[in-house]
């Protein structure tokens, strides 16, 4: 059961995700949590705590969110990534929307506060060396430069489905090809950054 702090951190992001970064303020908090007028404030004394504590919560529910999908998805072709893929992208511009612009945001606040760089990429690296370990699996050369080229692809592709929704766009077409067909080796492996 999350504690009371963990609680008013999600309402925060469901802030952020609803919001926008501007949103986030203690009373916005309180109210997405259905507690008291006061209670963030009580733990968070001022905006920068607040977000400073939210970048934290954050990267760490980005971490396990991964780390349940790295548990629970056992790959044998470049195939099975991309329909694994295509299923995350699904739930991250459908039932997971919320959270994913609020990634974003928390994203943009880390380009104008490079202290909460260190946080957000440790999560970075451990979602990395996962998407690694699948790539190695379904037979990548390059499998560092190729995930680190996928997952970049992968963010393209949510963000414009975010900002600009075409519907007739086929995701699992467009991360078939960012993933590379079953059999050949991904371009990503080839050029990598």
């Amino acid at each position: 059961m999350p504690s009371r702090q963990e609680v008013l951190l999600d309402a925060a992001i469901a802030v952020i995700g609803t919001q926008g970064m501007r949103g986030l303020t203690h009373r916005a908090v309180d109210a997405a949590a259905g507690m008291p007028a006061g209670s963030t404030s009580n733990y968070f004394k001022t905006r920068d705590a607040l977000v400073n504590a939210v970048v934290a919560r954050f990267a760490a529910r980005e971490r396990a969110a991964w780390e349940t999908i790295a548990d629970l998805v056992r790959l044998r072709s470049r195939a099975e990534l991309a329909a694994a893929l295509t299923a995350y992208v699904h739930r991250a511009v459908g039932p997971d929307r919320v959270m994913t612009i609020a990634r974003y945001s928390v994203f943009v606040e880390a380009a104008l506060r490079p202290e909460l760089q260190p946080r957000l990429a440790e999560a970075q690296r451990a979602i990395r060396e996962w998407g690694a370990q699948w790539l190695r699996a379904v037979g990548s050369t390059a499998p560092e430069a190729e995930c680190r080229q996928i997952l970049d692809q992968l963010d393209g592709i949510i963000l414009h489905q975010l900002a600009f929704p075409d519907p007739t766009l086929d995701l699992g077409r467009a991360i078939a090809a960012a993933v590379g067909r079953p059999g050949r080796p991904s371009s990503a492996g080839a050029n990598p950054r």
